[in-house]
């Protein structure tokens, strides 16, 4: 077993031929069989006699007095129960039961208790009081049977959904002390893919994709927080509910124009009647880098340095005695050998999170208040936030047949990062500036000032300190009315208010670097932005049940809301000082100034019909108009109907003998179409009102040899612009066996249709590019999930998994066959945004080699042995442009996750893993490195580079030149893309419950102490030193960062 076991460990982690699949066929099958062997006790054929044999075994302690009690455990029906608990109370004594549900245990004493239970079944207590037969019939968790899941505008019993719904408690979040929900949800759903790119404070927040990427355009799902439109950094992990993901078009069909993306509900925790409860959450944590690049020091980059010159038949930049000063360190200032790594991230990642709640009430009166405060310190200097959260929910029940609730949250984030004077400015200059900047130039010369490259210092920019500062206020005001008019038959009418606010400010200080080096003058611009949605729903909802087996229910719904957003920005230079961040003590000379509004009304209709026959066939129906002021009004109202239907087949009488095995088994089937009238959002007016053309001023003309002032149209438009449209088809399978093991299976097939994209206008039109319904892209995939727990004795344990699989393909792509964009390409039959470029077949080793190549240049430099032999892929005998092909997919097909979990007497443990296999990355100059003077600097890869004595290498050989053949820059390559395929363990968390005994006299209900890890480790053949999930080409982006947390739960 120990060779078994060395063998799957040594496969997992050191075989990197095959690695990632490995590792995921190896996860699956682990917890497949874990489930397996753990229900099989159950199954037919298995030998009772050999359960019985080892039943005396389970066990910790026995009592050798022989006080024996026998008996059966049986189901409300009378089945028998195997592999039942049956445990003496306040001791580790006790047995399971046999495949025939009997049961032996020997007690301590004749009025010994014993406690009975089993997964999906309510435990009971039985004195023994000197019986030595016991008879025990448990009843079936009435919870579980009656568990709702939250869906559009309602609730429905998980047993009956006929849609593809994922869930996710908020127990499974508020345990773990994330910086974002969206990262929070990483892993714990089949087919909710989540990227976390960056671990900057405040931009940490994963971008989120349900079943794959629907369009070319704006991709993210809805967010609603309950029932009103909201976003995921609206709302803090504590005061979080449950979650329910919408991912087909039966069940989002509701929300018509805005769920072509798939929609996220989320319901937060209210009150309940009883006394006042007090809960406390706090954590601390520290951050760092998940990994960071390696690049080589003075003595190893100006060896190589030297090398790469020689190359390129150059002289040498740096003398034997240059060399030694750099590896002697005994030339600090003019030899230097600067770790820019080091002087960069030097922040605490110091992260705190504080949570007060208070929730109780009476029967008519409940509430639930909290408080949060959130403070990150970054990784880099002068990177950080501080997020405040509060939120109130107020439910008021004046009268029987009416509700009224009241629920107001309010959110500011402040965050703060460096910024600088460099193209394009921000913080991700300053990184990738401090990823080339040689490690011979100084930080510092002798006499204090700073050493300089042409482009300046990244760490003086650093010491300007937090230059950027911004500020977001979002609040969320939702009322509610529901009148209960008579049995089975509500009315309810709500009304919200959500308004952000923004105030962005981006300073950049004037820098003397040093004597002969300036940059400046001091630059200051705010950018203020306000958003206001308003919003109103009226539904009604009718339930009956005829003949006791006809379950009927119906939902009817008004929807209107109206959007209003007002952007405001100011610029002004020369300041007196750079410690007066306010525009007025700028220069008026060169100010600028810009500003524009823009609204959106939409109104809409809605409903939806329920229908099963004895909760055995059950069918939905649902139906939404929706009426958007972004369309011309002929093509204004989009109509959004979604069918699907279930089959219990557990329910049926033939399955009666199976359902001690199959306790649950039902198939769905699913059909409907959803909009995207959200295709263009983003903060451009030109995008946002694709069908109204642009009027531009500043258009003059001459008339009677005078210029006069003007205005025309300055931008084509398209009145004829309609909705895309997503069609969406599935066929899904839910069980349950042995009451242990869930299983859901869903397959899916969608199309989006009239893809939004820019046309060039014809030549005679003499206007620019305009908008049109010309493109076409279909997913299709196949998503399994598999939970199970069980319960031996003391010990509770379950593993839970998902894996999701979806492949994209063009259909349709503005009447022509591929659009290229750099280094990306978009072409029909293929995957959205696939890598593009040549195929390399290893290094030219000799000249002959290259005297036999189809061409002895490229991009206008000779060919030498140790550069990348490129592939002429079309057989035309040269090498050029018509040789590119696709490479690979810069989206992963395939994500999963899976967790572990298990808790004795007072300890608890969780482990989540998550990764992603099928996708590429490519890495630019920037973050492996180059050889070519003082703004570039090697990475460690360079060490093993193509020379004579070194030729069994995949290197190439070193040049002088960031553009050569051999290059990431000059052109894509497959060398230079390396698959992000990844295998991470997101969270670890262990936890202790201090005894009740202990917190009773000091009137604490509830006091757990935990210690948790996110991202702890990642197994990856990536390029060493940069994160799979954040693939940065360029080499600037913000770390993923590793957190290691204490923290503490209160109840009193």
């Amino acid at each position: 077993m120990k060779q078994s076991l060395y063998s799957l460990e040594f496969k997992m982690f050191n075989d990197k031929n095959r690695l990632l699949p490995r590792i995921l066929k190896s996860s699956t099958m682990l917890g497949v069989v874990f489930c397996s062997l753990s229900a099989f006790a159950n199954t037919d054929g298995f030998d009772p006699a050999s359960l019985r044999g080892a039943t005396n075994k389970i066990y910790y302690n026995f009592n050798l007095q022989q006080n024996q009690v026998k008996g059966t455990v049986t189901d409300s029906n009378g089945a028998p129960i195997p592999g039942a608990n049956i445990l003496e109370k306040g001791t580790t004594n006790g047995v399971q039961t046999d495949f025939d549900g009997n049961f032996v245990l020997s007690v301590s004493n004749n009025n010994a208790v014993l406690v009975v239970s089993y997964v999906g079944f309510t435990s009971k207590e039985i004195s023994v009081n000197g019986q030595t037969s016991i008879n025990v019939q448990l009843q079936e968790d009435a919870a579980r049977l009656e568990e709702v899941v939250v869906v559009g505008f309602g609730v429905q019993k998980k047993v009956n959904l006929t849609g593809s719904v994922a869930t996710v408690s908020g127990e499974m979040l508020e345990s773990r002390p994330i910086t974002s929900v969206s990262a929070g949800l990483s892993g714990l759903l089949p087919g909710v893919a989540v990227n976390q790119s960056s671990g900057q404070p405040g931009s940490d927040g994963g971008s989120i994709r349900i079943r794959g990427t629907g369009t070319l355009n704006q991709a993210s799902p809805m967010v609603l927080i309950d029932g009103v439109e909201g976003s995921l950094n609206d709302v803090q992990a504590n005061d979080i509910a449950s979650i329910s993901v919408l991912k087909d078009a039966a069940s989002a069909a509701i929300y018509g124009s805005k769920a072509a993306n798939g929609v996220i509900l989320i319901t937060t925790k209210s009150g309940k009647s009883g006394e006042p409860v007090v809960s406390i959450t706090s954590d601390v944590g520290w951050q760092s880098p998940t990994t960071l690049p390696e690049y080589l020091g003075s003595y190893d980059y100006a060896t190589l340095y030297n090398e790469a010159l020689g190359n390129m038949g150059k002289a040498p930049k740096f003398t034997a005695n240059d060399l030694e000063l750099f590896r002697n360190g005994s030339d600090p200032y003019g030899h230097p050998d600067t770790d820019w790594q080091d002087l960069l991230y030097q922040g605490s990642g110091f992260v705190m999170t504080n949570n007060v709640g208070i929730s109780g009430g009476s029967e008519t009166t409940k509430y639930r208040g909290s408080v949060n405060h959130q403070k990150q310190d970054g990784i880099i200097k002068h990177t950080g936030k501080n997020e405040y959260n509060g939120r109130l929910n107020l439910t008021v029940t004046p009268r029987k047949w009416l509700t009224t609730n009241m629920n107001l949250s309010y959110t500011q984030m402040d965050r703060i990062a460096p910024n600088n004077a460099y193209t394009g400015g921000g913080l991700d200059q300053i990184i990738r500036q401090t990823n080339r900047i040689a490690p011979w130039i100084p930080y510092k010369n002798e006499d204090g000032t700073y050493g300089t490259i042409s482009d300046g210092n990244p760490i003086a920019w650093l010491d300007m300190g937090p230059q950027m500062n911004y500020q977001r206020k979002t609040f969320v005001g939702i009322g509610s009315v529901q009148a209960d008019i008579f049995k089975g038959f509500n009315v309810k009418a709500l009304v919200s208010h959500r308004n952000i606010e923004e105030d962005n400010s981006e300073m950049n200080k004037e820098i003397q670097y040093n004597a002969s080096k300036y940059q400046g003058p001091t630059k200051l611009t705010e950018d203020l932005r306000s958003s206001t949605r308003n919003t109103f729903d009226l539904t009604a909802n009718y339930f009956n049940t005829f003949n006791e087996v006809h379950n009927v229910s119906a939902l009817a719904g008004y929807h209107t809301e109206a959007y209003d957003y007002k952007r405001t920005t100011a610029y002004r230079e020369n300041f007196p000082s750079t410690e007066l961040p306010n525009l007025d003590a700028g220069s008026t000379n060169g100010m600028k100034n810009t500003g524009y509004t823009r609204e959106l009304n939409m109104v809409s209709w809605f409903g939806r019909i329920n229908y099963d026959y004895m909760g055995r066939y059950l069918f939905e129906a649902n139906l939404r108009s929706d009426a958007s002021s972004r369309f011309a009004k002929e093509n204004r109202v989009g109509t959004f109907p979604s069918f699907s239907a279930g089959w219990r087949i557990s329910e049926e009488a033939f399955f009666e003998g199976a359902k001690n095995s199959v306790n649950d088994l039902k198939v769905r089937v699913s059909w409907g179409q959803l909009g995207n009238q959200d295709a263009l959002s983003n903060d451009g007016q030109d995008s946002y009102y694709p069908t109204i053309p642009t009027l531009g001023l500043g258009q003059d003309y001459p008339f009677n040899s005078i210029i006069n002032s003007g205005a025309a149209i300055v931008n084509a438009k398209n009145g004829a612009l309609i909705w895309e449209k997503t069609t969406s088809y599935g066929v899904g399978l839910d069980a349950r066996f042995f009451r242990k093991l869930d299983l859901t299976v869903d397959w899916y097939k969608k199309s989006t249709e009239g893809i939004i994209m820019q046309v060039p206008a014809p030549n005679e039109f003499a206007l620019e590019k305009f908008y049109d319904n010309v493109g076409k892209l279909d997913n299709q995939g196949i998503e399994v999930s598999l939970n199970y727990s069980d319960k031996f004795g003391e010990v509770d344990f379950g593993f839970g998994g998902n894996i999701a699989y979806n492949k994209n393909e063009l259909v349709e792509l503005a009447g022509t066959d591929m659009i290229i964009a750099g280094r990306k390409i978009r072409q029909l039959g293929q995957s959205v945004d696939s890598w593009y470029g040549y195929k390399t077949d290893g290094l030219h080793q000799s000249q002959a080699d290259i005297d036999a190549y189809p061409t002895n240049t490229l991009y206008g430099n000779q060919i030498k042995p140790g550069d990348l032999r490129y592939v002429d892929s079309n057989g035309d005998g040269k090498v050029d442009a018509d040789d590119r092909v696709l490479l690979g997919n810069s989206i992963p097909s395939l994500n999963f996750g899976f967790n572990l979990t298990a808790g004795y007497k007072n300890f608890d443990f969780m482990a989540l893993f998550q990764g992603a296999t099928g996708g590429y990355g490519y890495m630019d100059f920037d973050a492996v490195g180059a050889v070519n003077g003082d703004g570039q600097k090697p990475s460690a890869l360079w060490m093993n580079r193509w020379t004579p004595e070194n030729p069994n290498t995949s290197v190439p050989r070193l040049i002088d030149n960031i553009y050569g053949p051999s290059m990431p820059q000059n052109s894509t390559t497959s060398y230079w893309l390396r698959s992000t395929d990844y295998l991470r363990m997101k969270n670890l968390q262990i936890g202790y419950n201090v005894p009740s005994e202990i917190l009773s006299n000091w009137k604490i209900a509830r006091l757990r102490v935990y210690y948790s890890a996110d991202n702890l480790f990642t197994v990856t053949d990536y390029l060493k030193g940069w994160d799979p999930e954040a693939p940065s080409g360029r080499g600037s982006g913000y770390p993923v960062v590793m957190t290691n947390s204490i923290g503490l739960n209160l109840t009193f």
